[in-house]
């Protein structure tokens, strides 16, 4: 059984950098474009099935979340000042979503627990990772790689 993983940054705040815009509209006060910014972390199986999808976002705490329990929503909340994923936000994503959903899924389907995990190299991707579990082979990419075996990427 094996999973893919991958991570996109999404820029859920930013406005497009060109439009169309009435003559009177461009006389408007300069705005500054808000580039807040946020990382998917998206991992499954090729046929069918989806780990819980990562988020890691600037702040612990958002204001629309206040009062809420992180732990009940449809994906793994995670924080970093820039909103990026780093070798310690990774191994946590590893150890307490990837490694639960996987058990689950695989239970449920009458599996054995055998799962091979492939990643890209990035800098966030600890190579350590690949023997943090027996029962989880982790296979990273080569280098410069990702646009030959994923064309779409």
């Amino acid at each position: 059984m094996y999973f893919k993983f991958d991570e996109t940054g999404l820029f859920w705040k930013k406005m497009p950098s060109r439009t169309h815009m009435h003559k009177s509209a461009k006389q408007a006060p300069v705005f500054r474009a808000w580039k807040d910014r946020l990382t998917l972390v998206l991992c499954g199986k090729a046929a069918r099935h989806m780990i819980k999808p990562g988020v890691v976002y600037c702040k612990k705490n958002v204001r629309a979340l206040r009062n809420k329990n992180k732990k009940f929503l449809p994906v793994f909340w995670q924080h970093n000042l820039k909103a990026w994923v780093t070798a310690m936000l990774f191994t946590e994503w590893f150890h307490q979503c990837f490694i639960p959903e996987v058990e689950e899924y695989l239970e449920n389907e009458g599996l054995p627990l055998k799962v091979l995990l492939i990643i890209d190299n990035a800098p966030g991707h600890p190579q350590s990772i690949s023997i943090e579990d027996e029962n989880v082979q982790v296979v990273f990419t080569p280098p410069n790689t990702t646009s030959l075996l994923q064309p779409i990427d």
